[in-house]
């Protein structure tokens, strides 16, 4: 066994990490309804309740999610109060008419990862990343974001990390692509 993989109780060798994009709270119909029969389910609040619910139950060693700020603060109380708020900081936005404060950012709740020794380099709660224009999904996340995402978690090589809205499968290619080729520290900025 190699000696930087700790596999003690407390650091178990494999663990199961998941990442979830849902249509954000009333945008379901709007922006994903003639792709998804089944998006306007996510204009219910009680409906992210359900899937951090799920998160919890299914991921207990770690997982994310992407909202936009204006639902914040109505799924971050619905989460356990080891939550974190992290934010992915947008530098490229779509600016909207008749918006004057742009919004430039998004919240990514995240809970639990992998232990992390001191020995690791910290990581911030943010993360830099332009927009991806004209990937056929609407929110696709571009690559620095997912490393990022991975290392806010510290998923290891080894471990199994689930994309639950896989939507345009920049997440999952990024995630494949650093696993053959992992990057330790990630670098994403």
């Amino acid at each position: 066994m190699s000696d930087d993989v700790d596999a003690s109780p407390l650091h178990p060798l494999v663990m199961r990490f998941c990442y979830a994009d849902p249509p954000y709270l009333g945008c379901g119909k709007l922006l994903y309804g003639k792709m998804h029969a089944q998006a306007a389910e996510w204009d219910d609040p009680e409906r992210h309740r359900q899937l951090v619910g799920q998160l919890c139950d299914e991921y207990p060693d770690g997982w994310a999610m992407s909202l936009h700020t204006p639902s914040l603060r109505t799924i971050l109380p619905m989460c356990p109060d080891d939550c974190r708020v992290a934010a992915w900081v947008k530098p490229f936005a779509v600016f909207k008419p008749n918006v004057t404060v742009a919004y430039a950012w998004e919240p990514v709740i995240f809970r639990g990862g992998r232990p992390r020794p001191r020995t690791m380099p910290t990581v911030r709660d943010w993360v830099s990343e332009c927009i991806t224009l004209k990937k056929g999904c609407p929110g696709a996340k571009p690559e620095g974001f997912t490393l990022w995402l991975l290392d806010l978690l510290n998923v290891q090589p080894q471990d199994e990390f689930v994309d639950m809205f896989p939507g345009s499968g920049m997440v999952a290619e990024a995630y494949e692509r650093w696993k053959r080729s992992p990057r330790l520290p990630l670098q994403y900025a």
